[in-house]
This record gives structure tokens, sequence and C-alpha cells, in this order.
């Protein structure tokens, strides 16, 4: 499988704020990605009970690789997606994740075209993949889902005897294979063997006996992270040092965690401005409003509408079914009294404020509270165009937050 180092290229290029050399265990690592890879197949919205059982579902209709672009508004537009790879991944590291999307697709096109089993290589054909294609069958009206048996070579050592038979009997002449790196080979068994062991046992398509050592798994259309998934991934840092299971936050300021005493005074030394410009920083109480209230001609429209964004997906754009309308109610707590970061957004005469998980997304109309309108439209001329920035804020209430204005985070989230 795949490398530490591999481990954490791939993290940063779905888009996870990881230093390259950070201390997080190779499991706290591995589990961070295989959240990630199932965020990547947007698995919670398709598989609620993260189980799929092929003999309920019926055969998909159609040409499926168009299913398996699933970009977003940075992919689509060439200078967001340069400054987009420039941000996260460093001159040493592949984005293998982004490979591992294009042989998916790849895979998509070639079943598409009546081929009954492929092979992935890499250029130089030191490692690969036999693809043998069962089935495609249809998830919902934007998502096939192709069943597969897979085994893969181990480079350096000889195929076995099995490997041969299947090349030799399932693939055409000449070979037509898809080109993957080694690395999003890795990458792509991960998630092949993360999807395994979602179905069930009762399921076991026929195959041929030279088949007999291949897995079962299954592929669904994967694409970049969410606005939402990103802040998830993003907030649960871990300790601030080392990147394991935090226990404690810094008792002056309460924005960094540490696993222990001894983390947090190795820590102090990056951490201390910081610290200081936030417990030295000047907090103001707003009191927000619904987007429902302030927005009223707008009431029924459905919420997501107001949520897209250059993050959002193509086949997470879906129809009003199933969409919730705009609402009068404040969305859970799940910050305590714990600080947090907001985005501060300025358009006309309304202020958006919420957090990475969209958790809280709150609003402010000019007409309702002048003072404290200009307060934030000020603050958001500090950022990005004059018209969003970031700050540390507390919840004091369902509709307040106290928020430290005068202090700067030391650089922009990723958000």
């Amino acid at each position: 499988m795949a490398t530490r180092h591999e481990m954490i290229s791939n993290l940063r290029a779905l888009g996870i704020e990881l230093h390259p050399d950070t201390k997080m265990s190779e499991e706290r690592l591995k589990k961070k990605l295989h959240r990630a890879l199932d965020c990547a197949q947007l698995l919670s919205k398709r598989l609620p009970s993260s189980t799929l059982d092929p003999a309920n579902l019926k055969s998909w209709k159609g040409p499926s690789q168009k299913a398996f672009v699933a970009g977003n508004a940075i992919e689509g537009h060439p200078e967001m997606n340069a400054m987009h790879s420039a941000s996260q991944l460093s001159p040493d590291e592949d984005d293998h994740f982004s490979e591992m999307r294009q042989a998916l697709y790849s895979l998509a096109q070639q079943k598409d075209q009546g081929l009954k089993a492929t092979l992935i290589q890499d250029e130089d054909e030191i490692s690969g993949m036999c693809i043998k294609f069962v089935d495609v069958l249809h998830l919902d009206d934007k998502t096939p889902v192709m069943i597969l048996l897979y085994d893969h070579t181990v480079p350096g050592v000889l195929p076995p005897m099995e490997q041969l038979q299947f090349c030799a009997r399932e693939l055409c002449t000449p070979h037509i294979h898809v080109v993957a790196s080694q690395g999003s080979q890795k990458l792509l068994q991960r998630l092949l063997l993360l999807n395994s062991r979602r179905l069930p046992a009762s399921y076991q398509p026929p195959r041929q006996p030279y088949e007999r050592n291949f897995k079962l798994s299954f592929v669904l259309p994967a694409g970049p992270l969410s606005m939402v998934d990103l802040g998830t991934l993003n907030e649960e840092k871990g300790c601030d040092v080392c990147g394991e299971k935090a226990t404690q936050r810094c008792s002056a300021c309460e924005s960094v965690m540490y696993c222990g005493k001894a983390c947090q005074t190795h820590g102090w030394r990056s951490h201390k401005t910081q610290c200081k410009a936030l417990s030295l920083g000047s907090w103001s109480t707003i009191k927000f409003q619904s987007l429902a209230d302030t927005l009223p001609m707008f009431n029924g429209i459905p919420v997501e509408i107001f949520n897209m964004n250059r993050y959002t997906r193509s086949d997470e754009m879906h129809g009003d079914e199933g969409w919730a309308s705009t609402t009068r109610d404040v969305g859970p707590n799940i910050h305590g009294t714990n600080p947090f970061v907001i985005k501060i957004q300025t358009n006309g005469d309304t202020i958006r404020v919420y957090d990475r998980r969209r958790s809280l997304d709150v609003y402010l109309m000019k007409s309702w509270n002048l003072e404290n309108f200009l307060i934030l439209h000020t603050a958001a001329g500090t950022g990005f165009k004059g018209l969003k920035c970031y700050r540390w804020a507390k919840r004091v209430s369902d509709w307040e937050l106290s928020i430290c204005l005068d202090r700067k985070l030391p650089e922009d989230p990723r958000w």
C-alpha cells in the first residue's frame, strides 16, 4: 500500500491542510484519508447506510462515462485551478488523486465501448491492475455504480499464473489498457478495498477459475471535496504540534489544541503571537438573522441554491426534490463555548457569516442594525478584494456571536 509520504501527498491533493513534515501517526493519516475518499464519492449522501447491495439495483441505461466527470468550478477555470494546485502540493508531490479520477473515467469509457476487461499499467509497465467489468448499476439518476473484479501485480515480482491466464483470455488483442502511475494505482486499490467491505457476502457474481483470487468491489464517481467536507476534515487536525488526538486547549486563547503538556510547551514559540493577539483582542457581541428573515422574498427557495460556490460539484446539483427550503431555525451548536473561525462576507446591504462546516450560516441586513452592519462591513473590507475576511468567533446564544474583529488570522484558511 501507499507510503507515509504518499498518504500525506494524497491528503494534500484532496485539499486537506497538512504540513509535508507532519508528525501525525500513520494510523491517523490512514483514517483521515479513508474519510476523505468517502467524501470524494459523496458516500454519506449516496449510501446513507454505508452498504451497497447490487442485487437490489437495476442496470444503468446508456453510457456511464459522463457521470464520472465530477468536477467543480475550480477545475473548470484554468486560472483558479492553477492557484488551487499551487497552494497545496510542493514540486516533489504528484496529484495521484486527479490521476485516479482520470483512471476511473477511462474505465467507464472502456466499459461503454463494450470491453469486458482491461488492464491498468504505469508508463514503464512496472505495476498493473487486472480489471474485470461485472456490471454497471443504477444508484440514482445521476449515479452509476461500476461493479468490478480486480487484482494487482507486485512490482519486481512475476505475475501469478491466474493473472497471466486472465490477460490471455479476457483482454482483447492488442491490449487496450489504462495508463495510471504507481501512486494513483495504490490510491485506487485503497478505494476499492474500502468499498469491497460495503458489499454483502451474499453477493457473488460468476467468476472464471483464474479469477478466484480476484477481489470484488465497486466504484462511484469521485470528485473534489465540497466546502463542508473540506471544513470538517481541516478542522479536525488533532494536536497542533504532532497531529495526534488532542485533549486540551490553550488556556489563554482556546484556539489551538494539544495532546499534552510536552507538545504545548514545544508549540508555544510558534503559537504565542496568535495567542496574545486573541487574548488581547476586542470581542464584539453581534446578533444575526436567518436567511428567511433577511430575504423573505426567497422564502421557500431551496437553501442549497444559496450555498452553491466554486467547490460545488456538478453531480451535487440535483433538482428541487429533497432540497430543504430556507428556514428560520438556527443550526445546532457544534462548537460549544470554544472559539472557531468564521467567514464574514459583505454583499450590498447584507452581511453573511458562516463557519467552515456550514453548521452556522447567519445574516445581517443593513436596514435591521446599521451599526453592527457597518462594523462587519468594515472588517470584511480588510480582506479579499474588500468583500470577505476571516475572524475568530464564539457562540453566545442561538443568534448571537462574540467576534474578535480587530485581530486577523495569520493567514487565510483553505475555505
